[in-house]
């Protein structure tokens, strides 16, 4: 009995001895031994070793300085972290995980392998721990940082975790930057970002828009078509935007075909998407093109496209406008001036496919009148399809 009662206690202290082994080992090892023990830790004991690793690196740090040991340590307590082991701390502890990285990142600014690692730990815990922090950081940083002697690693590093973790004052940070020369070299790490964050920063780009050059709204028209996951509404509400502040623009300024365009392609949105909010802005963009198509700055196709979008954009305040303009045709036709066939017809198509009753007197008077017999018809067909209810 004594002997059983001897041999139980003893495997009880050794079962203890080796359950507070990697705590020994951490407390009583040198900077090595405390590394190899952070990686070795058994699953009862990592949380205390990793949590008492990050707390030994940053109380040491100023007595150390640039040392590759402490570098070492800490790059394997921030990576020892899980989303499982992290879930499991309490909301206090998880609290300090975040103010300690944040720390980390801060205080081994000299470190890239340190930097790095918080920012991918970082990412990699966003679902487990809130990582609003930890992008204001990031933010601050890319704001602050002297581009031309930051570490490249760090810098593509943080631009690619705010891809995931960013906001819309990232966005506005890095489209900044995208018109900055001297970020030339993370050209495509800050595009591609830039462009994910869209969704988020909407205000923000519909502001960027409003009052910039034609250039600027371009290259803001062409990151939104880079991003397949923005929705269509945030797509229509940039078109529109374009649109509109492109008219005051060309109205007040010399015409270009890139210009003319930009405006077609987001007018071609709106169409597609029968985008009706934009009514307004349609019809103001008929009239700037039916100015510019009689002193010759835009050809026929392109003003057909412009006509012909009024029935999916404006199919009620393009009735009259509309209405008007084939007054206008019909009486040149009466003098006898030249009149584009083809105008005509898409003219007479629109408020046919529209149907509103009231065009009914300017499309008869085209039947009276010398047209094409392919105008005529089409005149026809239109009144047939008016709507009298």
């Amino acid at each position: 009995m004594k002997r059983v009662l001897c041999l139980s206690i003893m495997i009880f202290a050794a079962v203890s001895v080796f359950a507070q082994n990697s705590r020994v080992k951490f407390v009583k090892g040198n900077i090595a031994e405390k590394t190899a023990t952070v990686r070795e830790a058994s699953e009862k004991d990592a949380a205390w070793v990793s949590e008492n690793a990050i707390k030994f690196c940053l109380e040491n740090k100023e007595i150390l300085g640039n040392d590759r040991e402490l570098d070492a340590l800490a790059v394997a307590a921030i990576l020892s972290y899980t989303p499982e082991s992290v879930r499991k701390l309490s909301h206090e502890k998880q609290n300090w995980l975040t103010e300690s990285f944040i720390s980390l990142f801060t205080r081994f600014n000299k470190s890239s392998t340190v930097q790095i690692a918080v920012v991918s730990k970082t990412v990699a815990l966003k679902d487990t721990v809130e990582p609003a922090p930890f992008t204001a950081l990031l933010n601050s940083y890319l704001k602050t940082v002297e581009v031309k002697s930051a570490d490249s690693g760090v810098f593509k590093a943080c631009v690619n975790a705010l891809e995931t973790i960013g906001n819309n004052e990232s966005f506005k940070i890095l489209y900044s930057f995208l018109n900055d020369n001297s970020y030339s070299y993370y050209k495509n790490e800050i595009e591609k970002t830039a462009v994910a964050l869209i969704p988020l920063a909407m205000d923000e780009l519909l502001l960027v828009i409003k009052g910039s050059d034609m250039a600027k709204m371009a290259s803001v028209f062409e990151l939104v078509q880079k991003n397949s996951q923005i929705s269509q509404k945030n797509v229509c509400e940039v078109s529109e935007k374009v649109l509109s502040e492109s008219i005051l623009i060309a109205d007040n300024s010399s015409f270009s075909a890139g210009d003319l365009k930009l405006q077609l392609e987001a007018l071609s949105i709106l169409a597609e998407n029968k985008w009706t909010r934009a009514s307004d802005t349609a019809l103001s963009f008929f009239a700037f093109a039916k100015n510019a198509y009689e002193k010759h700055n835009i050809n026929d196709e392109q003003f057909k496209t412009v006509i012909n979008s009024l029935r999916y954009i404006a199919p009620i305040d393009a009735v009259n406008p509309l209405i008007s303009y084939l007054e206008e045709l019909n009486n040149k036709m009466e003098r006898g001036e030249n009149v584009s066939s083809e105008i005509s017809l898409v003219v007479i198509n629109t408020l046919g496919a529209i149907g509103d009753k009231s065009a009914f007197d300017s499309l008869l008077s085209v039947t009276y009148l010398n047209y094409e017999e392919s105008v005529l018809t089409a005149a026809r067909d239109a009144l047939s399809g008016l709507r009298w209810q």
